[in-house]
């Protein structure tokens, strides 16, 4: 009898260990399930996020369209496209409609981002343009402070459409309200400008430091060739690259390395806004320090030594109050980094079509940068990313000295056309750089 309760005992425990072991393999089998359908969601999401930047960088050169096209008909064209393509990216329903409207975003978005700060560049002033440009550039971290509550506060409307396609449909609107607004108050440049009268534009022309009276509507080869064997275009270019590896990492990865430190995702996103806030403000600051000292390179060099310190900090640190002032040190120091690479790029090329091809190279250049940032925060490498924080702060340090090279250089060329040619006159009216560009006996390189 004794013999049978064990063996029924046996029996027992067998079928339960066997209904463990069932129980365990199908967790197991659906846990390997969930991680292959995870890491092809994230190879599809991988493609659609490249599939923008390959285009954005390949069509970087479209800044010569400013030149050669009327920017208030070019700039009301990409407005509208714009928009309907954003809200296109909310109405579609397989990958192939959404990689096909990422593909038209970034070529807009190519033909625009590097144009305005082109543009910009023939209305100012050498001084006067690196305030306006960090204005410009700043409003980027201004963007990224108000997406996430856009993003909250559309999420909670009640549709028959999921919120996704919602947040496209909505924020695609404004661009296409702000064609005709374009259309008709953007000016093609100052001798044009339909608000000002005579007098206003014969002054908007003659108070710039330079003229080219090559045609609008056409491209100076001169200038084209002389651009592409410039070495300042090079060496600014890859002050882009370092500076743009944080400007793309920062805006698609900061939400992430806040959610790591334990807070929730929506507090995470929360606790973005403060530091992209002072990002905004450090940009106008510094830029307008230099504007008025007359200095790009130290200028640059001090601002992307804020965001070395600040990267080191986040490479090495494990607490997280250290790691977010690391973040502030980071965002006040690259953003205004970049703006003023940028701004000294545009000062010392002379010429329009030299300054397109010097905006079109820095372009296509920095922006490769984009795809580094995007594999160096795995999900693997939280809840430090030690490997993204320190290539951030290897590429923020290389600013530094590039960027005092750069600045003794222009500073000896100066002293050398100084020799051979002798002080600029003073009050001798706009230097005339349609022919020779930035090698004008008269031009002075902005260190």
């Amino acid at each position: 009898m004794t013999q049978n309760k064990d063996a029924s005992f046996d029996h027992v425990e067998n079928m339960e260990t066997v209904k463990l072991e069932a129980g365990e393999n199908f967790a197991a089998e659906h846990r390997r399930h969930l991680q292959a359908l995870n890491a092809r969601i994230v190879r599809k999401w991988s493609w659609v996020l490249l599939s923008f930047y390959i285009v954005y960088t390949c069509l970087e050169w479209l800044v010569l369209c400013w030149k050669t096209f009327p920017a208030h008909i070019y700039v009301s064209i990409l407005c509208l496209l714009w928009g309907v393509c954003a809200m296109c990216s909310g109405l579609v329903h397989n990958m192939a409609g959404l990689i096909a409207c990422r593909v038209g975003l970034g070529a807009l978005e190519a033909g625009f981002g590097a144009g305005v700060p082109y543009y910009l560049s023939l209305c100012y002033k050498r001084h006067e343009l690196g305030t306006r440009l960090s204005i410009l550039l700043g409003s980027s971290p201004i963007a990224n402070c108000i997406a996430g509550a856009m993003a909250y506060g559309i999420t909670q409307i009640r549709s028959h459409l999921e919120p996704w396609r919602l947040l496209f449909l909505i924020e695609g609107s404004p661009s296409i309200v702000m064609t005709p607004i374009v259309w008709f108050m953007l000016m093609d440049s100052p001798s044009t400008a339909k608000f000002f009268t005579d007098d206003e534009r014969t002054f908007a022309v003659e108070r710039m430091e330079t003229r080219d009276t090559t045609r609008k509507s056409s491209l100076s080869r001169e200038q084209l060739f002389a651009g592409l064997a410039d070495y300042k275009n090079y060496c600014h270019a890859c002050l882009h690259f370092c500076c743009n590896y944080s400007f793309a990492g920062l805006s698609n990865f900061l939400p992430t390395v806040i959610h790591e430190m334990g807070y929730d995702s929506v507090k995470a996103q929360g606790l973005t806004a403060p530091p992209y806030f002072g990002a905004f403000l450090s940009s106008i600051l510094v830029a307008w320090i230099s504007d008025r000292v007359w200095s790009r390179g130290w200028v640059l060099a001090a601002s992307a030594s804020v965001a070395t310190v600040g990267y080191a900090l986040l490479a090495t640190q494990t607490g997280t109050a250290a790691r977010y002032i690391a973040i502030w040190l980071t965002s006040c120091g690259i953003f205004p980094a970049l703006a003023l690479n940028m701004t000294w790029m545009l000062n010392n090329n002379a010429g329009d079509t030299k300054k397109g091809i010097g905006m079109s190279l820095l372009a296509i250049i920095g922006q490769c940068s984009s795809f580094l940032a995007s594999f160096m925060y795995p999900n693997s490498d939280a809840p430090f990313f030690v490997k993204g924080s320190a290539i951030g702060c290897g590429l923020s340090g290389i600013i530094v000295p590039v960027g005092l090279v750069l600045h003794f250089s222009y500073a000896a060329e100066n002293r050398r056309r100084d020799r051979e040619f002798g002080p600029v006159p003073q009050d001798d009216g706009p230097i005339d750089v349609s022919a020779v560009g930035d090698k004008h006996n008269h031009f002075r390189l902005l260190t």
